[in-house]
């Protein structure tokens, strides 16, 4: 099956897309993530307990946007509206390619929606007033504190002002074929592998006389090695202050165009070398039977159960993104989409706790794992294959919850019980980051500095400190001026 058709496949099965930072993921083309009284008094049945504002008992709308699968969303609506009786939610549907242009043109004609998520950039958000402040509720909510413990911080963007928050995630996920690792008598990794051991299963699992690959790449090494190894907080090395290239990104990046050169990572697709690999250039590597590791993302999981790869004999099972060797943290890249209030709307308490139920609220979760199992198409089928993304919160009862739709498999336990701990990506999180990649680091004075050092054009410990500074300057230059 082609990758085109695969896609094809994915894209009913997971109807959420999720939005990744410019410098996560591998590109083929580029090579050669209680109801409310009518008075509202009653503080705990209204949302008004733990020191949060009550909500009001007025007759009220609120509008919602986001490009989570709309069958979910409207459940999920319905759901809220018979906790909130006095609150009608409006979904505002949107197509998800031009996301943020679609924003700019209802803010433009004052529509834009109560609740909403943002795509990528979050300059983008900030720089047209779009985020409303919500500290005060966020700092109030006892919610708040179960929230995992990495999730917390992201979407404070001046320190001090609360503007987004996580409203989904989904996390990197590596993949290894069991059954390849099988018949080559090679032993699975323990789920508490460090970054040197899947580096050293990589150049293991590569037999180039049998034609088999290490890996494939959706995800990038030169992401995941910043974070695990120097237990960051956000990409390239990000420790809540400043970003850092000079070591593992650089190291990371310079052994990943090793890998390509030398054949350990696959083809990629529609290539030459691809043709003469698997006799079809339009082949996905993971679908070929001989690739031991594909680095790619949770939502993928469905994807893989499918009879295209068992009739194949290929057994993806899946794995955390692998600790750094000498971290003190579980810290690992996670694709996080980021949802906020609108400074305009005329409801923020109540547009917060809409934020809340559809991201991270556990109630909202409860009714989630609920459409994961009884949601159905018109014809029938259910719509979730596979539970859409992980919990938010520390709660273990949703992630025991998740667990009972997953396959009966250890390496789902062991999956889960080491995915508590989430590092978003770069664009959505942190002022001038999507546009420090956009200017200088895909398209500056290097080109695209990923291909050039591929390519051999560049080295990149020689421009490493280079990056390092401009990456600064630009989240400097942001912050001064989107707040100051």
């Amino acid at each position: 099956m082609s990758k085109k058709a695969l896609l094809g496949l994915l894209a009913t099965m997971f109807l959420v897309l999720i939005v990744v930072a410019g410098c996560s993921s591998d590109e083929p083309t580029t090579e050669t993530e209680g109801a409310a009284t009518d008075s509202g008094t009653e503080a705990a049945d209204n949302g008004g307990g733990g020191g949060l504002p009550e909500m009001t008992g007025e007759e009220i709308t609120l509008s919602y946007a986001s490009w989570a699968n709309p069958q979910l969303n409207q459940y999920l609506a319905d759901k809220f509206m018979e906790k909130y009786p006095n609150i009608t939610v409006e979904l505002v549907q949107l197509e998800q390619e031009g996301w943020n242009d679609h924003l700019t043109n209802l803010a433009s004609t004052g529509e834009l929606p109560d609740v909403f998520w943002y795509q990528g950039n979050v300059d983008i958000a900030i720089r047209n007033a779009w985020l409303g402040d919500f500290t005060e509720f966020f700092e109030a909510d006892p919610e708040t504190e179960n929230l995992l413990d990495t999730l917390k911080e992201p979407g404070y963007f001046d320190g001090e002002r609360k503007m987004a928050a996580p409203a989904a995630y989904q996390p990197y996920t590596v993949y290894l074929d069991e059954n390849l690792f099988k018949k080559m008598n090679v032993e699975m990794p323990s789920p508490d592998w460090t970054y040197s051991e899947m580096i050293d299963l990589i150049q293991q699992m590569t037999v180039p006389e049998q034609g088999i690959f290490g890996y494939n790449t959706y995800t990038k090494l030169l992401t995941i090695a910043p974070i695990v190894n120097q237990d960051a907080t956000g990409e390239f090395g990000w420790n809540g202050e400043k970003f850092d290239l000079t070591t593992d990104w650089a190291e990371s990046v310079t052994q990943r165009a090793e890998f390509i050169r030398s054949g350990v990572h696959a083809p990629f697709y529609d290539t030459d070398e691809a043709e003469a690999a698997f006799g079809d250039r339009l082949l996905w590597a993971a679908s070929s039977g001989r690739v031991a590791m594909q680095l790619d993302a949770w939502w993928t999981n469905g994807l893989f159960a499918t009879p295209e790869f068992v009739d194949k004999g290929i057994k993806w099972v899946p794995y955390v993104v692998p600790k750094g060797d000498n971290a003190q943290t579980e810290n690992k890249p996670a694709f996080i989409d980021f949802g906020s209030i609108s400074s305009a709307t005329e409801y923020p308490r109540e547009a917060y706790e809409l934020l809340k139920f559809f991201g991270w609220g556990k109630e909202g979760w409860e009714h989630k794992l609920e459409a994961f199992q009884t949601l159905k198409d018109e014809n029938g089928q259910l719509i979730f294959k596979h539970p859409d993304g992980l919990p938010l919160t520390k709660d273990q009862e949703l992630w025991d919850g998740l667990r009972a739709l997953l396959p009966e498999s250890q390496y789902y336990d062991d999956f889960l019980a080491r995915a508590k701990n989430p590092v978003p990506l770069g664009g959505a999180g942190q002022p001038g980051f999507q546009t420090f990649l956009d200017e200088v680091y895909f398209g500056g004075e290097y080109g695209d500095v990923e291909a050039a050092i591929a390519n051999g054009e560049v080295n990149a410990h020689d421009i490493a400190q280079d990056l390092t500074d401009k990456a600064n300057q630009y989240y400097e230059d942001a912050i001064a001026e989107l707040f100051y």
